[in-house]
């Protein structure tokens, strides 16, 4: 009768086998089958079953391929093991048919023990099932950031074949941007508009700017139409028609104003000759010659716009004011990374746990190399300061970069996204002897007795964390690093009152 015996480290412990195979201990969540060098079945676990593509096959004597036919062709690998010619095989991400037609994935790990091969299965169905997931959602951010960006490049190519010229200010009236007809008509260029007030080209006593933006406040979501003079480069006055909106930004109840005008003063010119034909009694030939003139200027650029931006609209099929369109890009641009990031995450956990990280020490500056981590964090959270102290000569640290990188900023992440606002973290690194002391303290809302028996382990979260977002994996993916660096990782911590990593490398 062989005994089974539960132990910590994957996947297999070996121990002295005196007699027989009767001392196996497999990790918490694998199964394990016991078979000859022939592939008959010896002993096996009661739950492995479940794995097998015929489940009745699974007993002694049986051979072992009935039930897991991926070893068909494997034949001469288990030999090599077998004949300690070869330590172990694994086959990753295998997927088996379930009778309630759900479909589980598990790995399948062989080793020899003794006169014995013994195949362990590990159910990854969970971490399978994310990363398919985090897959296809990575795959629509990434198809809706391509169509966003055609969108961008049609409403740019909109903007720029517009005969209207386009002024867009902020709420000082500061010119953030123009297009390409505003150069034109006005003779400007880029660096004279953007950073001036409108009022360098509107020369108008009529124009008052705090009024105007008032006006599209009061009718938000609505054109409002201004008539001004303006004045060209060259000196010369022009009469511009302006349709008026504003807009939203990034910046909550802060609006931006649009300005889309078109050169009236060909317009004006004729409506003046036709008053003063009117005065003068002209006749009624020469006012309707100077009115088809009139009109059919007026109407070829927005006619002409129309088509356009019609032409272009219809290869989009969308319809959204340039800020919006930026803002949607923007918020589409964060979450991929995360989940990219979060992807990341979970790749890396992977190859930790598959034992395919690699470790490559360097010599670097470290104070160096933890002021930029602080200078990247800061961007993520500018309300929260970190208080770095270096003690000890760190300009020539032997360690991993990347897992050195992994390490201190999800440490620190963790440490500024569960502190309250303009809160302080204290980030500490001391050299002494042959060994780095980290240390970096927080105030935030600390970690339970209960959570901290299971801090390391991926995907675990404590039960006080809330509605703040997080994957789980930070804490795995730093312990492993340090491992690999020989290191360690200490935590001490009490809720409410903030926790203390310690890691000593």
């Amino acid at each position: 009768m062989v005994s089974h015996l539960p132990i910590t480290h994957y996947p297999i412990a070996h121990y002295s086998f005196p007699c027989s195979v009767n001392q196996i201990h497999i990790v918490n969540n694998q199964e394990y089958v016991i078979i000859d060098r022939n592939f008959q079945i010896i002993d096996s676990s009661t739950a492995v079953s479940k794995y097998a593509a015929l489940p009745e096959k699974i007993k002694p004597g049986q051979d072992i391929r009935l039930s897991f036919p991926e070893l068909i062709g494997l034949e001469a690998t288990c030999e090599l093991i077998y004949n300690q010619q070869q330590d172990n095989f694994t086959l990753k991400a295998i997927a088996r048919n379930q009778a309630d037609n759900q479909v589980i994935y598990f790995d399948i790990y062989l080793e020899k023990i003794e006169n014995y091969l013994v195949l362990l299965c590990k159910d990854v169905t969970e971490l399978m099932v994310l990363k398919q997931s985090l897959m296809q959602k990575v795959n629509e951010a990434e198809l809706a950031l391509s169509s966003l960006k055609r969108f961008e490049n049609c409403t740019n190519r909109i903007i720029g074949s517009m005969g209207e010229l386009l002024i867009i200010t902020n709420a000082s009236g500061i010119i953030e941007r123009v297009n390409r007809a505003a150069k034109t008509i006005l003779g400007y260029g880029k660096s004279d508009f953007v950073g001036n007030h409108l009022s360098f080209v509107v020369n108008d006593p009529k124009f008052d700017f705090t009024q105007i933006y008032r006006s599209l406040l009061k009718e938000n979501n609505t054109l409002v139409k201004y008539e001004f003079t303006c004045e060209k480069a060259q000196g010369e006055l022009v009469e511009i028609e302006f349709n008026c909106f504003v807009v939203p930004t990034e910046v909550k109840d802060v609006l931006n104003c649009v300005y889309i005008g078109r050169d009236i003063t060909i317009r004006k010119q004729a409506e003046a000759e036709i008053r003063q034909a009117l005065e003068k009694e002209k006749e009624l030939t020469q006012l309707k010659s100077r009115f088809i003139s009139m009109a059919s200027h007026e109407f070829r650029n927005p006619l002409s716009s129309i088509l356009i931006s019609a032409d272009a609209l219809a290869d989009s099929q969308n319809n959204i004011s340039t800020e919006d369109f930026n803002f949607y890009v923007k918020f589409i641009q964060k979450a991929a990374l995360n989940m990219n990031s979060l992807l990341e995450d979970v790749l890396l956990i992977s190859r930790q746990e598959a034992g395919k990280q690699s470790f490559k020490p360097e010599k670097f500056n470290l104070a160096e190399f933890s002021q930029q981590i602080i200078h990247e964090i800061s961007l993520t959270y500018p309300d929260r300061k970190v208080d770095l102290t270096l003690e000890g000569d760190l300009s020539n640290f032997s360690g991993d970069e990347k897992l050195l990188w992994h390490i201190l900023t999800n440490i620190l992440c963790n440490a500024l996204k569960y502190s309250p606002t303009k809160s302080i973290v204290d980030f500490t690194i001391s050299q002494s002897k042959d060994q780095v002391i980290i240390e970096i303290r927080d105030r935030g809302i600390g970690i339970s007795p209960e959570t901290q028996k299971h801090i390391f382990e991926s995907f675990y979260r404590g039960n006080n964390v809330n509605d703040i977002p997080g994957s789980g994996l930070g804490l795995a993916i730093v312990k492993r690093a340090v491992d690999l660096h020989q290191g360690q990782i200490i935590i001490t911590s009490e809720p409410n009152l903030g926790s203390t990593v310690k890691v000593i490398l």
